[in-house]
């Protein structure tokens, strides 16, 4: 093995190792207070007014059970408004709101506004002119939430203090019934135990589309939503920090939304989420780096642009491990024109010995399979989900497969930001 190939290896492996080590001192560091946070009592003692913004395009197939979960939350009705934002749709999606509102007699609680297609950031921003509760949700189309979610998600607010600008839900994938979605699944319960830790050092860096919780005042105060980013949702999380204002996860309040079913629906969201980060990535440049932003800029914005070399790392590996030696015995066998019988004669004669085996290659492989594990059992726990048995073979997908197929995405976004390839949303 060559010396560039080593240096890759082992430079990713230290920098994956130290982060690794450090949320899982963040873990031990707060398991506590984890318990205490589940155990405690969260009896709301007041009931804030909250909106809750949906923006709909084209979303005739999931806005009536999006509504369904909004008008069953354990919430007083008098409190709560919804608005429902159709952006320029072209199928039903108007007529199954109306048929909401005349089946369930919401009267002034539920408000629908068409206009022209435009995007969702705009959308948002309309509705946040419109709206003077003290808190609003943003809760995509596509998706529906659990009874108690908002109620826990606003006693996150009660104690968070006036600077705690957005809390963010757990978001889990809604009746994973495809491949994809099952290892989706498993990505997002990861993702709420990863958030739960960066939400005790106030590193969140994005507020999810489904049913994220918004102090009204401050984000009119930060001037909206952007309409030019690919991720508004990223984007107002990054300016938030920027501002010094707070982030945090609501570990429990569980909201359900339809995973991409295939390679396709995965790639073109993937596409858009990863440009996104990239370019607010870049765009937020100035706090890379910057003490004044505490563990945020030293550490989170660190692992936002590591993770785009870690990608890279994880695809030259890849080529060199497993595409260059198929390749190359190929291109070998086109030598000799296909002539197989050496190549079974080897087949049929072991000639493997100990000294083969490179033992630093497997310690790193063996160990990053056994955090990667270890991380995926613990956020189950978490997220109070079952390893399921079918679930050990979707692991090791996930493990050596999946994580492949998104950096070869992620290299694909480095390429067409370079090229300057524009996106709409």
């Amino acid at each position: 093995m060559d010396f560039g190939t080593t240096l890759i290896i082992w430079g990713a492996y230290i920098v994956g190792l130290y982060i690794t080590i450090f949320w899982l001192m963040v873990f031990i560091s707060r398991e506590m207070a984890f318990k205490e946070e589940e155990d405690g009592d969260r009896a709301l003692l007041d009931f804030p007014t909250v909106t809750v913004v949906i923006p709909a395009y084209n979303e005739e197939h999931h806005i009536y059970s999006c509504l369904e979960s909004i008008f069953r939350l354990e919430y007083p009705p008098e409190k709560l408004q919804v608005i429902v934002i159709n952006d320029g749709s072209k199928d039903k999606t108007a007529q199954k709101v109306k048929k909401f509102m005349r089946a369930e007699k919401t009267g002034n609680r539920l408000t629908l506004i068409s206009k022209a297609n435009s995007g969702k950031a705009n959308s948002l921003n309309i509705a946040l002119q419109r709206l003077h509760t003290k808190l609003f949700v943003c809760l995509d189309a596509d998706s529906t939430v659990e009874p108690d979610t908002l109620k826990k998600m606003v006693h996150t607010f009660e104690k968070g203090g006036s600077r705690l600008a957005i809390v963010t839900p757990a978001m889990k994938v809604k009746k994973p019934k495809k491949f994809f979605q099952k290892l989706q699944r498993i990505e997002y319960i990861s993702v709420i135990f990863v958030a739960r830790l960066m939400s005790q050092l106030d590193c969140l860096y994005v507020a999810p589309g489904p049913f994220s919780l918004y102090r009204t005042s401050i984000i009119k105060k930060l001037g909206g939503f952007s309409e030019s980013n690919l991720t508004e949702d990223m984007e107002i999380a990054y300016r938030v920090q920027k501002h010094n204002y707070k982030i945090k996860q609501c570990f429990d309040a569980n909201v359900y939304t339809i995973a991409p079913e295939n390679t396709r629906e995965l790639y073109k969201q993937r596409n858009r989420w990863y440009k996104g980060g990239l370019l607010n990535a870049y765009k937020y440049r100035n706090l890379f780096l910057n003490k004044n932003y505490g563990d945020f800029g030293i550490m989170q914005m660190s692992v936002n642009v590591f993770n785009f070399f870690l990608a890279i790392a994880g695809l030259t590996l890849f080529s060199y491990f497993f595409l260059y030696p198929i390749i190359k015995q190929l291109w070998n066998t086109w030598l000799i024109r296909f002539d197989l019988l050496p190549y079974l004669e080897d087949f049929f004669t072991f000639k493997f010995t100990v000294l083969d085996i490179d033992i630093s290659n497997v310690f790193i492989f063996v160990s990053l399979f056994l955090i990667t594990f270890a991380t995926v059992v613990l956020a189950h726990r978490n997220a109070k989900e079952k390893v399921r048995k079918a679930s050990v073979f979707q692991i090791l997908y996930y493990f050596f497969l999946y994580y492949i197929m998104l950096s070869f995405i992620t290299l694909i976004v480095i390429l067409e930001v370079i090229i300057g390839k524009r996106q709409k949303w």
